[in-house]
This record gives structure tokens, C-alpha cells and sequence, in this order.
């Protein structure tokens, strides 16, 4: 998937076994893959983890669920969008 080949770590590009967890995850979620995955950082600067994005892009009363998998997708796509320049990106953005 392209948004999981844009995310990034401090470290640059996420490794296989993390894009591999990530791609599980938004397959089939389950409690177990999201434990695993949800403090996952998908983007360096700022720092977003998987976690954070998922806030982001859900409604409160979903809080303490596992996100479904559209979720999912809507928070990797908003954390790779993000625009660090300080203007809202045009395709989303974590701060929208």
C-alpha cells in the first residue's frame, strides 16, 4: 500500500516486519495486532504514532475500541499527508 510505504520513523522508512505489521493490522484489526502496532511511529516530524493518528481521525465514542480497518487507512493516509510547512496539506493532514 502506498501510504505505508510513505511512512517514516526517526529512523527513515519503516522496516518489513512494521510495514508487514501495519498491512496485518489493515487486513483483519483485532486487539491483539492493534497492542502490537498502535505506538508504531508512521511519521518522524512531527512525531505521530499510529495511536495518535487514529485519535485524530475518529469520533470520541469509538475510544477504547479497535479501529476498523477504513479507520485505520483514513489515519496513515492523514499522517503521511501532513504538511510540515504549516499550511493545511490539500490532500489532509494530521492537524485537520
Amino acid at each position: 500500500m502506498a501510504s505505508i510505504d510513505r511512512c517514516r520513523d526517526p529512523y527513515g522508512a519503516l522496516s518489513d516486519s512494521r510495514k508487514a505489521l501495519l498491512e496485518q493490522l489493515l487486513e483483519a484489526p483485532d486487539q491483539c495486532l492493534w497492542e502490537r502496532a498502535r505506538g508504531l511511529i508512521i511519521r518522524a516530524v512531527p512525531i505521530v504514532t499510529l495511536e495518535n493518528a487514529v485519535r485524530s481521525v475518529r469520533n470520541s465514542r469509538d475510544a477504547g475500541q479497535v479501529p476498523d480497518s477504513f479507520t485505520l487507512y483514513r489515519a496513515v493516509r492523514y499522517a503521511v499527508d501532513y504538511d510540515t510547512s504549516g499550511v493545511l496539506s490539500g490532500h489532509g493532514g494530521i492537524c485537520r
